[in-house]
């Protein structure tokens, strides 16, 4: 259980590749929300920033796996070694016992994606949701490995704040996503300073990387979109579903670029 919850806490930590954020709802307001990281291309660029020789030979026959582990599910198969937990650990199980993750891992393609979600009958039920990722990061075993990541690599700074909320509200007119951003604390505010420092060359090996990697958000609703304040979003067909994505590095600079506001078309 220690090995999931690893790779859990570090798909949060490393949520810096492409990200996409999907929110899909129902007629009656419920849905189901997720977040899909693609990790293989920011693992790559880790493994390089740490010494690791991109030229050694592939080897073929790695692991493949595309499941969904409900937490629900893991409290109940491991219920004594929750019950054994510290008591921080076992609430933090218990608050995140509505949330499952999706594993897609193939070590030959170089895939390896991690989505977590949750199913909600209502939108106030998000409200907690930042809260609940960090309960997960909390489970890990190894918190203080993950720490030495963001510290001492590179990469550390492309790593996204923990410094942000975001807000969704949902009417049957209709949607907005509002991020708000708490006061950074001075290490935050140095981890960024350097982050954007153009005279570091192991910085701008970074940006360049990170310049192809997006934050992607997919909305998709019972009824018509009329409009969105947002540019350049894609509509599916029936204008139901619309995506609109961000660039990695200008998402870390403003993370309310990825605010919008929907109205529904009158029915």
């Amino acid at each position: 259980m220690k090995k999931v919850f690893l790779l859990i806490v570090f798909a949060c930590f490393i949520a810096s590749c492409n990200v996409t954020e999907s929110i899909v709802f129902n007629q009656d307001g419920s849905g189901e929300f997720l977040a899909t990281y693609e990790m293989g291309e920011a693992i790559k660029a880790f493994e390089k920033s740490m010494g690791g020789d991109e030229d050694k030979e592939k080897k073929e026959g790695g692991e493949i796996m595309d499941t969904t582990m409900v937490f629900a599910d893991i409290m109940e198969t491991y219920k004594d070694s929750v019950a054994a937990l510290p008591e921080e650990k076992r609430l933090a199980m218990e608050a995140v016992k509505d949330m499952y993750m999706r594993m897609q891992i193939n070590e030959d393609e170089g895939v390896m994606n991690f989505g977590m979600g949750m199913q909600f009958e209502s939108i106030e039920d998000l409200k907690d949701l930042g809260e609940k990722f960090k309960k997960i990061q909390s489970l890990n075993g190894q918190g203080e490995q993950l720490d030495a990541i963001k510290d001492n690599s590179p990469i550390g700074n492309f790593m996204g704040s923990e410094n942000n909320d975001v807000a969704y509200n949902y009417t049957s007119k209709s949607f907005s996503r509002m991020t708000s951003i708490k006061k950074p604390n001075e290490a935050t505010e140095d981890a960024i300073d350097e982050l954007f420092d153009e005279t570091d060359e192991s910085n701008q090996q970074f940006m360049e990387y990170f310049q192809g990697s997006f934050y992607n958000v997919k909305l998709t609703f019972p009824k018509a979109v009329k409009s969105i304040d947002i540019d350049g979003v894609e509509f599916s067909d029936d204008r139901k579903t619309v995506t609109y994505k961000t660039n990695w590095v200008d998402y870390l600079k403003n993370p309310k670029l990825l605010d919008v506001n929907v109205k529904f078309v009158d029915e």
